[in-house]
């Protein structure tokens, strides 16, 4: 394959924000994501994906008022309601090279979108992903209970699916469209738990998966609720367990 798999100047990538009831912070989180690409000369043709599951507030009429001021974002409505959902939904539609996904309050630092892109374009890598615990990453955050919770997933994550992976659930990835139609059949999530799905079954692949340590800064304006989401994603994880291991067993 070599070191270069694609020349970047002809190459697309799709970066789908999925969103839900976030009229707040949706138009200043666009101008910031559109002006990081520009002033850091982002060197790949990209489109800005606004992937509405369902929102009830004005976010669909705000979508449609940033896709008439910038060319490169474009309004998508899911019909339906869940983060994988929207995620799933705008990459199967996607002709890009590269799919990619962010969350849209970005709490993951802008400038590791590059590396992120470039370890598919330029290093051939299946999969690449934010990791907020690894030896270079840095999480700014007050929230204790917060980090403990990710401690607690991603050790369950590890132990009940053989990952090796840190982080299985930063909202920041990308991944070659070629090897995401391959799995694309298998995956079936709807909500948060749609990120480990997706590093899981790529993992069954032998999918080269790139971890990149990012900084991440904690939102106050997080939809997760710690107790009651850390008991669903942990039965989502066994659901998730059960599920996958039936298909195992039908191979």
């Amino acid at each position: 394959m070599g070191n270069m798999l694609y020349n970047t100047t002809l190459m697309k990538v799709d970066i789908v924000i999925p969103l839900y009831n976030e009229e707040k912070i949706l138009t200043d989180s666009i101008m910031k994501l559109v002006e990081h690409l520009k002033s850091s000369s982002f060197p790949y043709d990209y489109s800005i994906i606004l992937a509405d599951n369902g929102s009830r507030d004005r976010t669909p009429l705000i979508c449609s008022d940033l896709s008439r001021k910038y060319n490169n974002v474009k309004s998508l409505k899911i019909d339906g309601k869940g983060k994988g959902l929207a995620i799933r939904t705008a990459w199967m539609k996607s002709e890009a090279d590269v799919l990619s996904f962010m969350d849209i309050d970005l709490s993951s630092d802008l400038d590791f979108f590059r590396p992120l892109i470039d370890s598919i374009a330029i290093k051939g890598n299946d999969m690449a992903i934010g990791n907020r615990l690894g030896p270079q990453s840095q999480v700014i955050s007050k929230k204790k209970v917060r980090k403990i919770s990710s401690w607690f997933y991603n050790f369950f994550v590890r132990s009940l699916f053989g990952s090796r992976l840190a982080d299985h659930q930063c909202g920041f990835k990308a991944m070659k469209r070629s090897s995401f139609e391959k799995i694309a059949p298998l995956l079936q999530e709807r909500t948060w738990i749609f990120d480990t799905e997706l590093i899981v079954i790529s993992q069954w692949y032998k999918y080269k998966i790139d971890s990149i340590d990012i900084i991440w800064r904690d939102s106050s304006e997080s939809k997760v609720t710690l107790f009651k989401d850390s008991i669903g994603m942990f039965c989502d994880l066994l659901r998730l367990k059960s599920r996958l291991r039936k298909i195992l067993i039908n191979k």
